[in-house]
């Protein structure tokens, strides 16, 4: 199965007294991590990075619910009144803000209805509409008391999470632990689909809609940022499965049942555990409820995807239009209308925890070896990056020969962040480079990978590419797990209303 998320591509600009740099971490929370900073070197830049990955280590050390020795698991398991640092109790009141302010719709004690509906999928019989009733009782009663005061108790009638608005209060954090750093002018962290900008850096940002595909026709909106979070919830992609439908991971905790009337949903707010739980009540809230809500706040905007594909944006949301990249134009057919898909899959770290995510190269060459077109270049451009960019030696002694002989620079125009474990598809059209579209015969596919402190790894396969479909399934390796090749006609569109 393919797995992409809500895809937010940044840009950054900054004063011309700092340097931009850019860092990426895997397995950060449960996914990816990306660090920008303005700082007045590598050596400051480098300060900034770590002292954001340990601010976001010790909080995850005091809000994690998967680390049954962190500070809310242990308080939350002995069921006492307990002293409470300042970092648990600021999440908890805010968690009580939120919850209020969206009539429950917010709620820790989701993970109650969470934990049901997995149970459900165990065994292939979905909740009944009593058990759903009386969990949602149990819901009316708060799930703590005494956060206002030093102690606070857990009432453990059901369990919790703070899952929907940890990760923004740890984003906030280690944003500003970021820009506490001498020679830091500003910062941004991104985890997952939220992140925060603060200081003197402005951040572009594109938000698409939950997609498969790497290179969607058309995106949502474009916003640009300044000391500002913005936070994305999908049900897209995490789910259960019971007696063979597919239910959505975000709960109602009013209802107890998954909802599906939202595709995504993106808040921009002050502060990101803010619009971290602010775009989890959206995707559960009708549209009017949420547009309403999200109007009734100083400084805070949404933008709503319906089930519909219709699009709905709070009063003050910064843009107006959807912004229009798509280029409708066709092009030109290719040996009678086929085309190649590419899928591969980047594997994870072999050894776990934290790690770089590999620089990723996917294209073709001619009979003679000439590059013909990049589809995939997946690297870091800033910062210390570029030094590492020749690691991907075959596709950087292919493009200094082509670059040599048509004096065209293509890693400004065809390079994107790394990305993170998980599948991917690229389908390519005939065309190379330039635009043109290439002869009949026989190409080779490269997919080259290689990590810092890691391995090198390429795989190639020569395909003919002329009116007869071919499908191969190439050999993984340690970074690329696993690679299929699908030259063919492409697949008619569904019907519309299947």
């Amino acid at each position: 199965m393919r797995i992409a998320l809500v895809a937010i591509l940044l840009s950054c600009s900054a004063a011309a007294a700092a340097e931009p740099h850019v860092f990426y971490h895997e397995n950060v929370l449960g996914t990816g991590l990306e660090l920008r900073v303005l700082a007045e070197s590598s050596a400051v830049a480098t300060q900034a990075e770590a002292a954001a990955l340990a601010e976001i280590d010790r909080l995850a050390d005091v809000l994690s619910t998967y680390d049954p020795d962190s500070e809310l698991s242990r308080w939350f398991n002995s069921g006492e009144a307990t002293v409470l640092t300042a970092d648990l109790r600021d999440v908890l009141h805010a968690s009580d803000r939120w919850r209020t302010a969206t009539g429950g719709a917010f709620h820790p004690g989701a993970e109650l209805f969470t934990q049901m509906w997995r149970r459900a999928e165990q065994v292939g019989v979905s909740p009944t509409d009593a058990e759903r009733r009386q969990a949602v009782l149990l819901l009316q009663i708060a799930p703590w008391d005494g956060t206002r005061d030093d102690a606070a108790r857990p009432n453990g009638c059901y369990p919790i999470s703070l899952n929907a608005i940890a990760k923004g209060a740890i984003i906030e954090q280690a944003c500003r632990r970021m820009l506490s750093v001498p020679g830091v002018t500003g910062a941004m962290v991104k985890i997952g689909g939220d992140l925060r900008v603060i200081g003197n850096l402005t951040a572009t940002i594109d938000i698409s809609p939950p997609s498969a595909a790497l290179q969607p026709a058309t995106i949502l909106d474009r916003v640009t940022l300044q000391d500002r979070a913005l936070a994305t919830s999908s049900g897209a992609f995490r789910g259960v499965t019971v007696n063979g439908r597919r239910y959505s991971h975000l709960i109602d905790p009013r209802t107890g049942q998954p909802v599906d009337h939202i595709r995504s949903a993106t808040v921009i707010a002050p502060h990101a555990a803010d619009a971290d739980a602010l775009a989890t009540a959206c995707s559960v809230l009708s549209v009017t409820e949420s547009l309403a809500l999200v109007d009734s706040l100083a400084d805070t905007a949404c933008l709503l995807l319906d089930s519909d594909g219709k699009l709905h944006r709070s009063r003050e949301w910064p843009t107006k239009n959807i912004v229009a990249l798509a280029d409708d134009a066709k092009p030109p057919a290719w040996n009678g209308g086929m085309e190649l898909e590419v899928t591969f899959e980047i594997n994870p770290a072999v050894a776990g925890g934290r790690y770089r995510r590999p620089y990723v190269a996917v294209w073709v060459e001619d009979a003679d070896g000439r590059a013909v077109r990049t589809l995939v270049l997946w690297v870091q451009t800033s910062g210390p990056g570029p030094k590492w960019i020749p690691d991907l030696k075959r596709w950087y002694r292919s493009d200094r020969i082509r670059k040599a002989a048509d004096g065209t620079d293509l890693i400004p125009t065809v390079s994107e962040a790394t990305r993170k474990p998980g599948q991917y598809s690229v389908t390519w059209n005939g065309l190379d480079d330039a635009g043109r579209l290439i002869k009949p015969g026989d190409y080779t596919l490269f997919i080259e990978a290689a990590r810092e402190h890691g391995t090198y790894q390429l795989i190639r396969k020569t395909v003919t590419c002329r009116e007869q479909p071919v499908q191969n399934k190439l050999e993984g390796n340690t970074e690329i797990k696993s690679a299929t090749i699908d030259y063919r006609k492409p697949p008619a569109p569904p019907a519309k209303g299947a």
